[in-house]
């Protein structure tokens, strides 16, 4: 079996706990039984176990965003060990990804690739205390090098791991979705691209491991 198959067989698993909230390619929310699941037993329970995947003792009734600690879970337990650098910030582990030192991950434009089963799909994010985010791919990159260099701060973003493809749409799985494990279906265009204008995304994560 293929690590990608391992991966999305992870993050269904996880989406199968939290009740499988989901919301259409129309925008329609289904599944949600709270509007912050992530407060409710056992459901903050289960955050806590995508920190402490990470190293961090947070249990899951804290604030910090976890959607990157979840992204870190689904791949430390579909068994790739050191092959992924876990971290609790997207930008900080696609930043190093970006390095090439990750064999079998690279980040690619969205406006030029299509998705395939378990790559991530990368968007930028503006919310609280966060800094002006990239807008684009090539922005990215720049911000991404200024990271590895010391020379700027980590920036919001968000990855969901691709689960489905079907002809013009995806489906993705991501943690910290409207406070849950959330799937989510988006808009692709006739050769697989991304063109949803929900998120404003920046980059995709390859992933052949």
């Amino acid at each position: 079996m293929a690590f990608s198959d391992d991966l999305i067989k992870v993050a269904r698993r996880e989406w199968t706990r939290w009740g499988g909230p989901m919301e259409k390619i129309d925008g329609t929310l289904l599944g949600f039984t709270d509007p912050r699941m992530e407060a409710k037993h056992p459901f903050w329970t289960y955050v806590g176990e995508y920190w402490k995947s990470i190293g961090s003792n947070l249990d899951g009734r804290d604030d910090p965003a976890w959607s990157a600690a979840f992204i870190c879970y689904c791949f430390k337990e579909a068994g790739a060990k050191k092959r992924f650098p876990y971290q609790d910030n997207h930008s900080i582990y696609v930043s190093q990804i970006d390095s090439g030192k990750f064999a079998g991950l690279s980040l690619e434009d969205p406006e030029a690739t299509p998705l395939a089963f378990g790559d991530l799909l990368w968007a930028s994010r503006t919310g609280h205390d966060c800094r002006t985010p990239p807008s684009s791919f090539a922005d990215a990159k720049k911000e991404l090098k200024k990271i590895r260099e010391k020379k700027a701060d980590s920036f919001c973003s968000h990855c969901d791991i691709v689960v489905e493809l079907r002809i013009g749409e995806a489906d993705v799985i991501g943690g910290n979705v409207k406070q849950a494990v959330t799937r989510t279906t988006y808009k692709l265009d006739s050769q697989g691209k991304i063109r949803d204008g929900r998120r404003n995304f920046v980059g995709i994560v390859k992933n052949v491991l």
